[in-house]
């Protein structure tokens, strides 16, 4: 190293890198993190404009294809802005920067005609000079970086070009964002079918484990359930991620097609001789558990019920109850025999046979040959409540699936619309449409029209004589003339008429309860949904 105590001419000494002066290498940082500061406003401002372009250019395909909401691309963009600023600050803070490059900078920033640079390559060993030399040359290096004014020479202001490019870029943005967008509507549909699918696919799961605790069904019966959920839950997790519509809809009708074929047609009949039992039973003591158990759908309990009566164990009965125990049990029997009247329920009419031998057993005396037909009776009604309750479990998941198919296609658009009818009947429907929109094409009015006035009655075809006993007006045969005895009287003003109000909200429960509680052919419940909705004062 060179020692400036000691005298050696015509030496020439070279400086080791760690030789390059302390205040020069102070000088240097400081610039140098000035300049970090003042490229930072320059590359800060254009990272964020880049961000922007791209968050624009992402605007503007959206208006041609479904990509993303408005709400979405506004924070796309913003999250580009950010990322655009992070990454133009990173270049800038992360990239090294030598003492050489540094110093070439300043010199061409200061107009220190290469001073820095000499300094630096002399104390670094990249230049041979004399002891001598190498001090002077500091020491003029050091003079003139004294002089040097970094904040005047160095401004802290950011790039007007990168901050009118933003401004722009923004405004075109704003706009993008705020003009209507059509594929939008088609964002938000996806999303409500994908939120529907979601919500039906969790319906149907619930399902599934109803029906795999379900009692009364064979194996095969809660196979071919199980498997037509199975099949419809696996496709719709699979159109859930793209929220198809049409395969959405076209699976749960599918699965509603395959358990349309398990129904079984005359469960309805069995469940309705059921019920006229039951209320025939309802009115004994002897028979009110077994009535009630029959109304209330366990029908299990109701066959244990009647299968008590077969036992030999317990308190016996008086000849009385006998007697009034066989009424009831005639009186099921009768009442089962009127629910299927021609016979076709083959279960219905054994049970009704049953219940009636039991119910002369008893009258004969013959208790053993009555519990027999009993035991029997008990036998066939437990099977006939399994009937029901097969018939309603395919019923209940045929209505799951149909309500889940309408929601799914009700959140991707609206369902189509019935025509209308043609002739008297197109005419008399587009007549009660008009009316249910205020728009009534014959004379009169509602009271929700705004017109303050009464609203409209409602013709009631009842007719009472002076005893107050009902007399049939018979109706219209095909000449128009009236059949019956009686001639078509006139209605009487003022005394045969109800508000349409009170009609119609009496009506619309029973109506309301059917529609949700029973199972209705693929495609038509929203039909019959209109039409009640067509006749809404």
């Amino acid at each position: 190293m060179f020692d400036e105590g000691k005298q050696m001419t015509g030496v020439v000494m070279r400086y080791e890198p760690t030789a390059i002066n302390h205040r020069l290498r102070n000088y240097l940082s400081r610039w140098g993190l000035r300049l970090r500061l003042v490229e930072s406003l320059a590359w800060g401002p254009w990272g964020a404009t880049a961000g922007l372009g791209l968050g624009l250019l992402l605007a503007v395909v959206a208006r041609f294809t479904p990509l993303l909401t408005a709400r979405t691309l506004a924070g796309v963009a913003g999250l580009l802005v950010l990322v655009g600023v992070m990454v133009g600050l990173a270049v800038v803070w992360m990239r090294p920067r030598l003492l050489p490059r540094l110093a070439r900078a300043f010199d061409r920033r200061f107009g220190l005609a290469e001073r820095l640079t000499t300094a630096v390559e002399i104390g670094a060993g990249g230049l041979m000079a004399t002891p001598a030399m190498a001090a002077a040359q500091l020491a003029d290096t050091l003079d003139a970086a004294v002089r040097v004014a970094p904040r005047a020479l160095l401004p802290l202001r950011a790039s007007r070009r990168a901050l009118l490019t933003f401004g722009v870029l923004m405004a075109a943005l704003v706009l993008s964002l705020w003009l209507p967008n059509p594929q939008e509507d088609v964002l938000l549909q996806r999303a409500a079918v994908r939120a529907a699918v979601e919500e039906q696919i969790e319906e149907l799961e619930a399902a599934r484990e109803e029906v795999t605790q379900l009692e009364g069904l064979t194996e095969a019966e809660r196979e071919a359930l199980l498997q037509a959920l199975e099949e419809a839950i696996a496709a719709l997790n699979a159109d859930k991620g793209r929220a198809t519509l049409e395969e959405a809809v076209a699976a749960l009708s599918e699965a509603e097609q395959a358990l349309a074929e398990l129904q079984d047609p005359a469960a309805a009949t069995v469940q309705a001789g059921l019920e006229r039992a039951a209320e025939s039973m309802a009115d004994s003591d002897l028979t009110r558990d077994i009535a009630e158990a029959l109304a209330g759908g366990d029908y299990r309990a109701a066959a244990q019920a009647l299968a008590a009566y077969s036992g030999t164990e317990g308190e016996r009965l008086t000849r009385e109850e006998e007697l009034e125990l066989a009424r009831e049990l005639a009186g099921a029997a009768e009442a089962l025999a009127e629910s299927s009247p021609d016979g076709s329920t083959e279960l219905a009419k054994v049970l009704a046979e049953q219940l009636a031998q039991a119910a002369e057993s008893i009258e004969r005396g013959d208790i053993a040959e009555a519990r027999e037909a009993i035991r029997d009776a008990a036998q066939r009604m437990g099977e006939a409540g399994q009937r029901v309750r097969r018939q309603e479990a395919v019923e209940g998941t045929l209505a799951q699936l149909q309500e889940g198919r309408e929601q799914i296609a009700q959140a991707g658009g609206p369902l189509p619309q019935p025509l209308p009818a043609s002739g008297r009947g197109g005419g008399q429907a587009g007549g009660q449409q008009q009316a249910a929109s205020g728009q009534q094409a014959q004379p009169g009015h509602h009271e929700d029209t705004g017109t303050g006035a009464p609203y409209d009655d409602v013709y009631v075809p009842y007719r009472f004589d002076e005893e107050g006993a009902g007399v049939d007006v018979g109706r219209e045969g095909g000449e128009g003339v009236p059949v019956g005895d009686a001639p078509l009287l006139a209605p009487e003003e003022g005394r045969a008429a109800v508000p349409y109000r009170e009609v119609y909200a009496d009506y619309a429960a029973q109506a309301g309860a059917a529609l949700e509680g029973s199972y209705i052919p693929l495609g038509m419940k929203q039909y019959v949904r209109d039409y009640f909705s067509a006749l809404e004062p």
